[in-house]
This record gives structure tokens, C-alpha cells and sequence, in this order.
């Protein structure tokens, strides 16, 4: 890992510190790389993984990481992931760039065909409902109306989660 995405993913992964904070502990590991006489990819790799720098620095400061994580909605992580990609695909090449969009395209058709299951419980309960309470309109439209909300939290649930897993580790 060069400086320059070191340092990304290092204000990225302690985030969760004010913003005062946050800069002084990055500008801790800027001056042990440039005060060392080892290459930046040499010095970086010494310090261990990022995981282990965030629990050396959430222990200084006696922050619990994963509540303070937490505190970010998952909208706003959602949205500089969608950022963060957007960088990459304008940054990739033509193939990267492709695959890229081929999973999009592939989680966007997996979300409708999670679809399925609901519009079978949706023509189930309707046909009880017309039944059990001789074609009450009202009725109907209500349960319509449970499913396509259930659904909709499901499939943004699923689709967040699942891209947020797929695309995490890209570079």
C-alpha cells in the first residue's frame, strides 16, 4: 500500500475521532513515514494491519469502535460508498470498469427477483382476505399496502448490505 492510500483509508477507518484528534494522529504516522529512511510501502507495512492501528488508537483515547462505527447512519455509509465507487469506476479501466458494472447490474436484478416470494404472499392474503371478508376493498388495499412495505425495507436492507460486502475491499 503506497502513502497516498494509506493515509485515505487511515482517516477513513478513524473517522469516528474529532476531526482535531483525527489529524493529529494521522500527522503522527505522516512524520514516522517521512522521518524514516525505509521506503513509505516498508514503513506502512511495520505498522501492522489498519485494524490493529484503530484498536491501538481507540484504546488511547478509551473509545469503544464498534459503537462509535455505529453512530454513522447507514445512509451516510451507504452514500461514500457510493462515492468512493463512483471515484474507482472513473479511475479504472475498461475491463475493471465492466465487471464493476456487471455486479451492479447483477445485485440490482438479485433485489427484484427477491421480489417473488412477496407477490405470492401478497396474491395469497388476498385471496383469504376475499373470502374470510367477501371482497372488502379496504382490506385488500391495506394488506397490499404491509407487503410492498415490507418488501421495500427487505430489498433496500439486502441491497445496502450486499454492496456494501461486494465492494468494500475494491481498489
Amino acid at each position: 500500500m503506497n502513502r497516498k492510500e494509506f493515509l485515505k483509508k487511515l482517516r477513513n477507518r478513524l473517522s469516528f475521532l474529532k476531526k482535531d484528534v483525527l489529524e493529529k494522529e494521522v500527522l503522527y504516522y505522516i512524520n514516522k513515514i517521512d522521518s524514516s529512511k525505509l521506503s513509505d510501502t516498508e514503513v506502512i507495512s511495520s505498522f501492522g494491519s489498519l485494524d490493529d492501528i484503530v484498536k491501538e488508537v481507540s484504546k488511547k483515547y478509551g473509545i469503544n469502535v464498534e459503537s462509535a462505527s455505529k453512530k454513522e447512519f447507514w445512509f451516510v455509509r451507504f452514500y461514500n460508498n457510493l462515492i468512493a465507487l463512483s471515484t474507482i469506476l472513473k479511475n479504472s479501466d475498461g475491463k475493471k470498469r465492466g465487471k464493476i458494472l456487471l455486479d451492479i447490474f447483477l445485485l440490482i436484478v438479485i433485489t427484484c427477483v427477491l421480489k417473488i416470494p412477496f407477490i405470492f404472499v401478497r396474491d395469497l392474503g388476498d385471496r383469504l382476505t376475499e373470502t374470510v371478508f367477501d371482497s372488502n376493498m379496504m382490506i385488500l388495499a391495506m394488506w397490499g399496502l404491509v407487503i410492498e412495505v415490507i418488501y421495500v425495507i427487505v430489498a433496500l436492507s439486502f441491497f445496502i448490505r450486499t454492496f456494501e460486502k461486494w465492494f468494500k475491499n475494491i481498489k
